[in-house]
């Protein structure tokens, strides 16, 4: 393998376990593993996953198929676009489809009628992020030519928050939940009572008790990552920092091993001249691997748990570290996120020197590469 992703399977656990604590008895924890489980492999994190949580969500049918073909009969949500070819899918495999389109709801109507089982469907409301929802005031309206649909069964209602992670105004997001509460209400009084509601995801579960409604949507915190710093340190002060730890290590090996003279230049674009006689290493990775390319001259990864920097432009396939300082031989052990001996490379820090979130470092690992299990 030319590089690898191991991902420790206790601490998914453990992490998952740790928001149990902070969310009321009875709260339902919905496990997000869309986007190939946050690019932590979704055919290594569901099963894993599936131990400790009551539901599991998704972005799309295709990972809904990828579960079920994996044996596991937790419930699972389809948090995205799902195509109308693909209803029949959805029903026969007892799939809760988000509901945002009448049309959406007539043709999977349709489908649940003639595969003859009822289709189970989550009603996104809209209450300010502007992306995916029903706008409150068309609601009453559509809930009442959902009505007329035969085997649609509306068994959730729930909706996603622009700004949760802003501790130091959280008016936007309350306004959100006055919003969410009035839509209950009109389902309410159209006589439509979910049994699941849920509007909160890791943010909101660690920092807004009265938000988690009967369900939480647990994404980035299940896998050891922080929404943001600024929720890191509300959670500390609000007595509610939970221990997360980790769960993806990326590593890979040295390919070559070389001497570089002083005055040489390294990499793409002469960005890099070595000002003394080098040792440097060539990794079998780059940014189509998911290696940002902002990474060059400015990354490090650590080899013998020392870091090494990031020389010369991040190639395609390659990327080169100076390991004057280190030393290093070809097949050495390389991390580029993880814990190497005493040292450690977080993904916050790679999401900081290219200027991004930490969601998007992991996401962008090349589902190519193989995801192994550590434990």
């Amino acid at each position: 393998m030319l590089s690898w992703v191991e991902i420790d399977a206790q601490r998914l656990r453990d992490n998952i376990d740790a928001f149990r604590t902070v969310t009321a008895q009875g709260t339902a924890l919905m496990v997000v593993i869309k986007a190939n489980a946050y690019g932590h492999g979704l055919e290594t994190v569901a099963p894993v996953a599936a131990e400790r949580a009551d539901w599991l969500g998704v972005n799309c049918i295709d990972e809904a198929l990828a579960i079920t073909s994996l044996g596991i009969r937790k419930p699972v949500a389809i948090l995205g676009h799902t195509p109308v070819d693909q209803n029949d899918n959805i029903v026969r495999n007892s799939y809760r489809q988000v509901l945002y389109r009448l049309d959406l709801a007539k043709a999977l109507s349709d489908s649940a009628v003639k595969v003859g089982a009822a289709a189970k469907v989550h009603l996104k409301i809209e209450t300010g992020t502007n992306r995916q929802g029903i706008p409150l005031h068309q609601l009453p309206s559509f809930i009442n030519e959902i009505a007329k649909l035969p085997a649609l069964e509306v068994e959730g209602v729930y909706t996603h928050f622009a700004n949760i992670e802003d501790t130091l105004d959280p008016s936007f997001a309350q306004a959100q939940v006055r919003k969410f509460r009035e839509a209950l209400g009109i389902l309410e009084r159209a006589g439509i009572r979910p049994k699941q509601v849920h509007a909160s995801a890791t943010a909101g579960a660690l920092l807004y008790a009265d938000m988690a409604f009967t369900m939480v949507r647990l994404g980035i915190g299940a896998y050891g990552i922080w929404p943001s710093r600024e929720t890191q340190l509300a959670a500390r002060e609000r007595g509610r920092l939970l221990p997360l730890a980790p769960v993806l290590t990326w590593k890979t090996r040295v390919a070559q091993v070389k001497e570089v003279n002083a005055g040489d230049y390294v990499g793409y674009g002469l960005t890099y001249r070595a000002s003394r006689p080098m040792r440097l290493v060539v990794l079998p990775i780059g940014y189509y691997d998911g290696y940002d390319r902002k990474l060059s001259n400015s990354g490090r990864a650590l080899i013998h748990g020392q870091p090494a920097p990031v020389v010369g432009r991040v190639a395609m396939n390659m990327t080169m570290l100076d390991v004057t300082d280190i030393g290093a031989d070809i097949d050495d052990e390389v991390v580029l996120i993880g814990r190497q001996g005493d040292a450690e490379i977080r993904v916050e820090e790679l999401a900081e020197k290219i200027g991004t979130i930490p969601y998007e470092v992991v996401a962008r690992i090349n589902p190519l590469i193989p995801r192994v299990t550590s434990r």
